[in-house]
């Protein structure tokens, strides 16, 4: 089996570590750490002219390994190519100017993971299929660009809370693992989270529609509220590639018809049998009105409030 890399993204509350220049990079005042990635944490920062921003910064373990390196760096060209308002937007990429250790200037984004949200509260349906569907339409950006996101999981989307009306709710971050589709295959390396891989990326080739199939992974277990396959990462690896999962109304009765439809399709063993990502946005936005996200996170976002102040 080819070795593994699986990126993660967990909001927590972290202790503060020595950092370069006494908590200041290169003008940018590091306040306070408020995420832990794969490969390095991210930090509430203030920018030179006050505004509040996102740092993340390397981890220094990682400071010699040139792969690792490369790739940190690399999402902001990512970013940069697909320009669009569902996915974060990182608006540089540097190194420190005391150890030369690589660090993003980021959006600061207000609100919380899709897998902090569901961890707490039971999404109603029209907010998961809305959630999806404009998850679907930023990634489809990040495939016209030439990208492949390679990690769409709850963790790595962000349910905003306040934002413009007309504005999507959500933000797909996390490009550590994203690869370009002309990016040359290492059969050594797999790069992804094993729960929602799909075959070709379980074999170290995935494509656009390898998100497609994560996304429907990640339907089907809102929907269901069960995992599409779990087990050890051999299990996982063979269950992705051969196993046909029970049909989402095996788990959870009464789901609506065309959405345990789409989601099929989206688990296809073989990818030209799935949707694109395009096309998922649009199956979703007719399954349910968009608008109903709105509603649902304005509510989400009062009892966060009231959760914050108690």
């Amino acid at each position: 089996m080819p070795r593994s890399r699986v990126e993660t993204q967990q909001l927590t509350a972290t202790t503060p570590t020595a950092e370069p220049n006494d908590f200041t990079i290169d003008g940018y005042q590091l306040i306070a750490p408020i995420a832990n990635g794969g490969s390095g944490r991210v930090y509430l920062a203030a920018a030179p002219d006050g505004e509040r921003i996102a740092i993340k910064l390397l981890d220094p373990t990682y400071a010699n390994d040139p792969a690792i390196t490369s790739s940190f760096l690399a999402e902001y060209a990512i970013a940069s190519s697909a320009k669009h308002p569902g996915l974060l937007d990182i608006r540089a990429a540097a190194r420190t100017s005391c150890t030369n250790l690589p660090y993003l200037v980021m959006e600061l984004l207000d609100g919380e993971t899709l897998q902090m949200l569901i961890d707490r509260v039971d999404l109603p349906l029209g907010a998961i299929v809305a959630i999806a569907s404009q998850v679907a339409d930023a990634v489809a950006a990040l495939h016209a660009a030439g990208y492949v996101h390679c990690d769409i999981k709850p963790s790595n989307i962000y349910v905003l809370y306040d934002t413009v009306a007309g504005t999507p709710r959500v933000k797909v971050i996390d490009f550590g693992v994203a690869r370009h589709v002309d990016a040359p295959i290492d059969v050594e390396m797999i790069s992804g989270t094993p729960t929602c891989m799909a075959p070709e990326q379980w074999r170290s080739a995935p494509q656009p529609k390898s998100d497609v199939y994560a996304l429907g992974c990640m339907l089907y277990e809102l929907v269901t509220g069960e995992p599409l396959f779990s087990g050890t990462l051999p299990q996982l690896a063979i269950a992705h590639c051969e196993a046909m999962p029970p049909r989402p109304s095996a788990r959870c009765p009464g789901v609506d018809p065309r959405l345990e439809r789409l989601i099929v399709r989206a688990l296809a063993k073989d990818p030209s049998m799935r949707p694109t990502m395009s096309d998922m946005a649009a199956e979703l936005g007719r399954i349910v009105p968009i608008v109903d996200i709105d509603v649902a996170i304005e509510t989400l976002a009062m009892e966060a409030l009231v959760e914050a102040s108690a």
